[in-house]
Order: structure tokens, then sequence, then C-alpha cells
């Protein structure tokens, strides 16, 4: 190959070159100038699609068909249009007014037939659920303090009832039911304690004692077996007899 040849065929070679760069170039901008073109076809599809939405919005909001007007609108509040989140907002708030009232109403109607000095934890439970609502009512906030004092009290009545029934109970016997000090003193007593048989015992609580009898069987001092009471007033700190109230 010449020189000349050579260099005809390296000139040639560039044109190549540049003319193939030159249809890149342009297909490349092409390219480009479509992919704007669809952006900014979206941008407008989008646009047309918001304002469509807006004007139904608007048209619930007038109907006062809130509910509709949040639903459709927390669709599209990514879209941060400043207007439709507005209408959102404003269709929000009127909805919560509505709904808060209407739960209210319906919680006093509940309290209207609730007893209030008898269903303590009811009441809380009703008042604690208005203060949620409204957290600034002092009424419903006193109501709340009120029935968690009673509620409290009678826990405590409750419990000391239940020490105090303990207590008592723990001075009969699990087996047969009769009192272990008044069962002794009546073997003190008998003239043949062996010859003891327990047939009944009852107690009556008088607040800061007991009363209890005890009916029994046991021989006699001719022998024959007999049946009998006695009636005693006992302690309810230990079960001591404080006094014998009546006996047969």
């Amino acid at each position: 190959m010449t020189k000349k040849t050579f260099k005809s065929l390296v000139i040639a070679s560039f044109w190549v070159a540049l003319l193939i760069a030159f249809v890149v170039f342009i297909a490349v901008g092409q390219s480009e100038q479509e992919q704007v073109a669809k952006e900014q076809a979206a941008q407008v599809a989008k646009a047309e699609k918001i304002a469509l939405i807006k004007k139904q919005i608007k048209t619930s909001l007038s109907s006062k068909d809130y509910q509709s007007v949040v639903s459709s609108s927390s669709k599209y509040l990514a879209a941060g249009d400043a207007e439709l989140n507005k209408l959102h907002s404003e269709a929000k708030e009127i909805l919560d007014k509505i709904q808060k009232d209407k739960r209210t109403k319906e919680l006093l109607a509940k309290l209207k037939k609730t007893p209030p000095t008898k269903e303590f934890e009811k009441n809380k439970n009703l008042y604690s659920q208005l203060v949620t609502l409204h957290p600034d009512n002092k009424k419903y906030k006193g109501k709340v303090d009120f029935y968690s004092k009673r509620i409290e009290k009678q826990k405590k009545i409750k419990l000391a009832a239940e020490a105090r029934a303990k207590k008592i109970k723990s001075q009969f016997s699990l087996w047969d039911g009769s009192h272990y000090q008044l069962e002794k003193l009546i073997k003190r007593g008998m003239n043949d304690p062996n010859s003891y048989e327990h047939v009944e015992t009852v107690y009556w609580d008088q607040n800061t004692y007991i009363v209890v009898q005890t009916t029994f069987r046991g021989r006699n001092a001719f022998g024959g077996m007999v049946r009998n009471f006695v009636k005693a007033k006992v302690s309810l700190v230990d079960g001591q007899i404080l006094q014998i109230l009546d006996q047969t």
C-alpha cells in the first residue's frame, strides 16, 4: 500500500467516524427530547387529574359529605397540592368534630342509665372516655377522680371484710364447724367430756364481736345421753370466750 493510499484511507475513516458520532448525537438528543416530552405530558395529566379530584371534592364538601372528601383526598396528599391539602384538613377537622360530638352523646346517654352510687367501675370508664375526648373538661376529670377514690375505698372495704371473714373462719374447725375455744369450755364443764358429740355450731357477727352457739350431746350424771347448747360472746381477735350468754 502506497503512502497516498494509506493517507486516503485514514481520511475516509475519520469522516466515517465523525458521521457515526453525529448520528449518535442526533439520536441521543431526540431520545432526551422524547423523555422530556413524556415527563411534561405526565405532569399535565397529573395536574388535570388533581384538578378533577379537587372539583369532585368541592362538590362533596358542599353537600357535607365529609367522609367522602377525606377518603378521596387522602389518596392524593403526596402530590403536594396546597389547595387539596387544605380541603382535606378542613373536611377532616369537621368530620372529627362530628364524630366526637356523636361519641360524647353516646357516652352521656350510657351514664344516665348507669347508677352513680353502685357501678363505680363502669362510671369511671365512661368518664375516662369523655376525658379522652375532652381533655380540658374539669367536670369529667373530677368525676374520674371521684369514682377512682370510690373504687379504692370499695377495694379497702372488701379487703377488710375478707380479712375479717378469714379471722372468724380460723376460729372454727374445717372438719365439723365446731368452735375451738367454745368446745374446750363445754368439755371442761361436762360430767363426761369423753362422751361429747358435736351436733351443730352457728354464729352471728355483731361487728365488734361474734355470738357463737354450739349444740351438742353428752352423758349426764345418770349415764344418759342428753342434748344441750351453749351460746357465748366471743372475741374477734383471738376467739376467746368473753361471756356465756345462755345454756341448757
